[in-house]
C-alpha cells in the first residue's frame, strides 16, 4: 500500500525503545506461542456484496480459526459456540462507536449456515480442520431494500475441547451484506487536478478506483492504490489528501452523474464536493462501454477561492470487486 501524508495534522512521535529484557518472567505473556487458540477472521467487521439479482447466491460470512502449535493438538477437536445478535445488542453499540446505522439481515433475505439454533451458532473444528466457514445463503439479493443497511452480528460465547480464545483478537464481529448496484466494481481511472492556491501540486493517474455501492443509486469512490477513501494528489514532497475529503456519485436513470461529499469534516473548513459543469463538463455514466466521465471541485469554505480544486477523471472498468 503506498503511503501518504494528511495536510491537516501533524505528527510527531518520538520512539524509545529499551531493549534490556534479559528473560521473560513467568507470569509475563508470551503471545500465542504454544498453545491452540482460536480466533475469528476477520475480526470486528466484514463486509460481503452480492450482485443485484434473483437468483440464489452464497458468501462467506467470516471463519473461525484455531492456531495449533503441534500435530498432537490438530488431532483433537475444538468446540466453538457464537451467540446471534438477536436483539440487536452488538449492532446498536457498533452503530454508536461508529456512526453507522445497520439493521438485522431479515431470515427471508439470507439465512446462516451453520444453521443457527436458540440464538446461537455452534462451529466444531474436527481433527485435522485449522479453521471453518461461516457461510450466508442470499435466496435473491435483487430484493434487497438499497435504502436500510443490512449486517449480521456474533460474539463468541465459549471455546471447549482444545484451546482458548485468544486475546489478540475481537470476540464480536459485525457483517454487513448488501447487494451491488449496477455501477459497482473495479475502475482504472484517468484524469487532472488542478489546485487554484497551490498551483504546484497535480494529480496522481493513472489509479484503480472501486466504486463501492451505498445505496440504489449511489458508490463511494474508494482509492485502491493508498487504500483509502479520500482524494490523494502530489505535493511534490510526496502524495497528500484533504483530511477526510471523499467524493461519491449518485446517478440518475439517464445515467446523469452527480457528486456529493460523505466525509465528516471541521465547521470552519467545511470541505464538500461540487458538481463541475463548466466547458466540456459530460457527467455521465456510458452502459455500453461501462465508462464514465465526471468533474468536480473541491469547495472550501475557510480558503479563497472556496473552488480551490478541479478534478477530471474518466472512469474504465475493470471487472467486479
Amino acid at each position: 500500500m503506498k503511503r501518504f501524508h494528511d495536510l491537516n495534522i501533524k505528527v510527531y512521535v518520538l520512539f524509545l525503545a529499551l531493549l534490556a529484557v534479559s528473560c521473560i518472567p513467568e507470569q509475563q505473556s508470551i503471545g500465542d506461542a504454544g498453545q491452540t487458540f482460536v480466533k475469528l477472521h476477520p475480526s470486528v467487521y466484514n463486509m460481503l456484496a452480492f450482485d443485484a439479482k434473483t437468483t440464489p447466491q452464497s458468501g462467506m460470512l467470516f471463519e473461525i480459526r484455531r492456531d495449533v502449535p503441534n500435530n498432537k493438538e490438530l488431532n483433537t477437536t475444538t468446540t466453538v459456540v457464537l451467540q446471534y445478535d438477536e436483539n440487536g445488542a452488538i449492532l446498536a453499540k457498533y452503530n454508536t462507536d461508529h456512526k453507522t446505522t445497520y439493521v438485522p439481515l431479515p431470515t427471508t433475505l439470507g439465512t446462516v449456515s451453520p444453521a443457527i439454533a436458540g440464538g446461537k451458532l455452534t462451529v466444531n473444528l474436527d481433527a485435522g480442520e485449522i479453521g471453518k466457514a461461516i457461510m450466508i445463503n442470499v435466496p435473491a439479493a435483487g430484493n434487497f431494500d438499497f435504502s436500510k443497511n443490512y449486517a449480521l452480528a456474533f460474539k463468541v460465547l465459549s471455546v471447549s475441547g482444545t484451546g482458548k480464545l485468544s486475546a489478540d483478537v475481537d470476540e464480536t464481529i459485525v457483517c454487513e451484506v448488501l447487494a451491488k448496484n449496477k455501477w459497482d466494481g473495479v475502475y482504472s481511472v484517468t484524469g487532472t487536478f488542478v489546485d487554484y492556491i497551490n498551483a504546484p501540486w497535480t494529480g496522481i493517474y493513472p489509479k484503480i478506483v472501486e466504486l463501492r455501492t451505498t445505496g440504489a443509486a449511489t458508490c463511494s469512490k474508494y482509492d485502491t492504490d493508498y487504500g483509502v477513501y479520500g482524494y490523494i494528489f502530489e505535493t511534490g514532497g510526496g502524495a497528500s489528501q484533504f483530511g477526510a475529503w471523499t467524493p461519491a456519485f449518485i446517478f440518475d436513470a439517464s445515467n446523469n452523474v452527480n457528486v456529493v461529499n460523505t466525509s465528516v469534516d471541521s465547521p470552519a473548513r467545511g470541505r464538500t464536493a461540487e458538481l463541475y459543469t463548466g466547458e466540456g463538463a459530460v457527467n455521465k455514466y456510458f452502459p455500453a462501454t461501462k465508462t464514465m466521465e465526471v468533474g468536480y471541485y473541491l469547495k472550501q469554505l475557510n480558503v479563497s477561492p472556496q473552488l480551490r480544486s478541479l478534478v477530471t477523471e474518466k472512469y474504465t472498468y475493470k471487472g467486479p470487486r
